[in-house]
């Protein structure tokens, strides 16, 4: 199964790039239309439900400011010792495991690989 992603600002553009070679379709903030760095938050999440996207982000804004309903679904970077291969792999892994990932939130840590 392919992925419809948006990256957040933080996220290294060799996510992305490896992401997209995966065969997953990712839109980086910084290039999303209407969006930038230092797009505010609620922003990034319209964008998200606008697109139908998940959202992969390491800002726990998304975590304790926004509800599920408020975004398409959450890739969560919780472990910031991650590169951007394990990153890659691990979003991977989440989004060909899980028949449906929108509307949830999944943490991306170490335990996926």
């Amino acid at each position: 199964m392919t992925a419809r992603i948006l990256a957040d600002e933080n996220i290294d553009h060799r996510v992305v790039h490896r992401l997209d070679n995966y065969g997953h379709d990712v839109e980086h903030v910084d290039f999303a239309s209407g969006l930038d760095k230092g797009s505010d938050d609620t922003g990034v999440a319209d964008y998200s439900i606008e697109t139908d996207r998940l959202l992969l982000t390491n800002d726990d804004d998304f975590l304790t400011d926004f509800a599920t309903p408020e975004y398409d679904g959450l890739l969560f970077i919780d472990d910031e010792t991650l590169g951007p291969v394990a990153i890659s792999d691990i979003v991977h892994e989440i989004v060909t495991t899980v028949s449906d990932p929108s509307g949830q939130t999944y943490y991306v840590s170490r335990s996926w690989l």
